[in-house]
């Protein structure tokens, strides 16, 4: 090989290597950007998700405070007239009913039903010759779903013999 062979191919070589490193350096960098978008990418979701948390339960809260509203309008009518009271009580629970209904949170039908250990709470077993045994005779507090789910037990007082 003469010297000018040698020099274009060290050229070559030396053209190859700025090439090569200036590809290392795009692709750090593409890499870097990458990350740090990653990166924003996962806060964002946390946030959000933190909000998601924080916030989910705001429109049910506004339903509420419309039972929060009648029980108000009741107490300031009561000081006229009594009934309003019986009245702004009935009023409430026909909207707690809907607002509950509208969430998917049902209340468990136990009166006459048979004994369910899933859905029901016994508290007292009561005496009775009408029922078959293991029937809910009397009803202590309702119990509720919420969708496919068990809320809240009710509580229960059971037939036996």
């Amino acid at each position: 090989m003469t010297d000018t062979e040698e020099i274009k191919n060290e050229e070559i070589e030396e053209n190859e290597s700025e090439n090569l490193q200036t590809q290392i350096e795009e692709l750090k960098d593409k890499l870097l950007r990458a990350v740090a978008e990653s990166q924003n990418i996962q806060k964002r979701a946390e946030k959000e998700k933190a909000d998601i948390s924080k916030y989910s339960i705001s429109s049910f809260a506004k339903d509420v405070l419309r039972i929060r509203d009648n029980l108000q309008l009741a107490l300031l009518n009561s000081k006229e007239d009594t009934s309003a009271i019986i009245d702004g009580i009935k009023l409430t629970m026909s909207e707690l009913d809907k607002i509950l209904n509208n969430y998917g949170i049902k209340i468990i039908e136990s009166m006459g039903k048979p004994f369910d250990p899933h859905m029901h709470q016994a508290m007292i077993e009561i005496e009775s010759k009408d029922q078959e045994p293991g029937i809910v005779v009397q009803v202590m507090q309702e119990g509720f779903i919420i969708h496919d789910r068990l809320l809240r037990p009710a509580l229960v007082g059971v037939s036996k013999k």
